[in-house]
């Protein structure tokens, strides 16, 4: 019987392995995300800045964990820097701080706690409130990221938000919140688009041209502002 001679093993060469494609769509809401960018900033380019100036409450709470934020000034001063020089530099619209204050929350037990908020606003003492600007309040939870009550002109937003992340949208929650509510107080409307600043639950921060222009005008009629 003849001899089997053992075949030497020869190995098979693999392709390396493809990078992961990214989807066309991803690539258009991009490319469209960045013309939007580029027309805007030409539009505002003559635009002179408003100032609007801005008291920020890290509302502190020993009977409802709810409402006791764990800011510091340093994640305020962050979180501000952000919202100034990538979303509302696109306006001419600048946050000034003006302060920055840990407010003791009032507890009243004679408004429901629900999904209203009015639990929430009621917990805002008056008396800490500055008279000719905007006021935002740091709490630690609510059902939504953020609000804005429109009879009262408080701004609140939830220290632990999240967002859907989208191409080109901003790098952390907190700013992009506290941006889009500073939105609902200068006068603008929710527009579910991915990439706009009034968009619901997005990381988007562009702002189109209108809205550009209500929001300035909504900053000089509502805090007084010099043109």
């Amino acid at each position: 019987m003849p001899e089997v001679l053992d075949r030497p093993h020869v190995s098979k060469r693999t392709a390396p392995p493809r990078p992961h494609a990214v989807p066309r769509s991803c690539i258009l809401i991009f490319l469209v995300a960045a013309a939007s960018v580029s027309s805007v900033v030409h539009a505002a380019d003559d635009l002179l800045t408003l100032s609007i100036p801005a008291r920020v409450h890290l509302l502190q709470s020993e009977k409802d964990p709810a409402l006791h934020t764990t800011l510091t000034e340093d994640d305020v001063k962050r979180v501000l820097n952000k919202v100034n020089s990538i979303v509302w530099s696109q306006a001419k619209v600048h946050i000034e701080l003006e302060s920055i204050r840990k407010t003791t929350a009032i507890n009243d037990t004679n408004v429901t706690k629900d999904a209203t908020y009015k639990w929430v606003v009621a917990s805002a003492p008056k008396d800490s409130l500055l008279k000719n600007g905007l006021n935002i309040f740091y709490v630690k939870d609510l059902t939504d990221n953020g609000f804005y009550n429109n009879a009262t002109g408080l701004i609140f937003v939830k220290d632990t938000a999240k967002l859907m992340e989208v191409p080109g949208g901003i790098d952390e929650p907190l700013p992009r919140v506290t941006s889009h509510e500073i939105g609902h107080a200068l006068g603008l409307q929710h527009r579910q688009d991915l990439t706009n600043l009034m968009a619901s639950k997005k990381s988007g921060y562009l702002l189109n041209a209108e809205e550009i222009g209500i929001a300035r005008k909504t900053a000089l009629e509502k805090f007084s502002l010099a043109k």
